[in-house]
């Protein structure tokens, strides 16, 4: 008889419930082996019958019910993290699968089948799952999981915005100063009115501020007022 588990704590349950049933055995045999647990028992002189202990789960206490659940899940279930809430176990019986089903179904709990699993779907179902069977905490850590991701991907995307727009600021603000550079040199900055020379001056004594700041350093002018007498002085440059 081989059991095998990625989780040390399963192979230990497996051990504890052989031996509380009991399952004769000449010897215990664990192995590791690729991250995974491997558990064998030599000579088995009674084996399980998975029949035999369905039908006592059928007719068994409700809590008892929940616990096989847990058992399952422990045992060839998957929970994939938020976004995607999702649960899937890997039943090879046919009559395992309908029996769970059916076990599902009487709990109130949403699921499909196709080929040899079974699945729990939407963040609900499987919050109802987990409290089902007492694992209410691992949703709660799926859940504050989640929001940390939630804020780092906010985070980001406000990483993202700031360096574009102050990407924005600098490229507008070298393409001010190289024409003004150019119509003082061509000596065609004269020609400016004193509105445009006005903003002319502010921006090549804060080479690269923000519109908002220069209308600050002003003292009256609105950062609209600025920004439009810029563009005014690009588009003489440009004539």
């Amino acid at each position: 008889m081989l059991f095998s588990s990625a989780e040390i704590s399963v192979i230990r349950k497996i051990i504890v419930l052989s031996n509380a049933f009991p399952i004769e055995r000449e010897a215990d045999i664990l192995q590791k082996e690729k991250g995974y647990f491997t558990l064998e028992f030599r000579n088995v002189r009674n084996k399980l019958s998975a029949e035999l202990l369905l039908k006592e789960v059928k007719n068994s206490k409700e809590e008892f019910k929940k616990s096989f659940l847990r058992g399952i899940f422990l045992g060839c279930g998957i929970l994939s993290a938020p976004p995607s809430y999702h649960i899937e176990m890997h039943l090879e019986k046919d009559i395992e699968r309908k029996f769970v089903s059916k076990m599902l179904t009487k709990f109130y709990t949403k699921h499909s089948m196709k080929n040899d699993k079974i699945y729990i779907t939407g963040r609900g179902n499987v919050e109802r799952f987990l409290y089902l069977i007492g694992a209410s905490s691992t949703f709660l850590i799926l859940e504050e999981d989640a929001v940390e991701k939630a804020l780092s991907n906010e985070l980001n995307r406000k990483t993202n915005f700031e360096y574009a727009n102050l990407k924005r600021q600098s490229d507008a603000s070298t393409k001010q100063l190289r024409i003004l550079n150019e119509l003082k040199k061509n000596g065609k900055f004269d020609s400016l009115n004193e509105e445009l020379k006005e903003v002319a001056f502010l921006r090549m004594k804060y080479p690269y501020a923000s519109l908002s700041e220069l209308s600050q350093f002003s003292g009256h002018l609105s950062k609209q007022a600025i920004y439009h007498r810029l563009r005014k002085i690009i588009k003489k440059y440009e004539e």
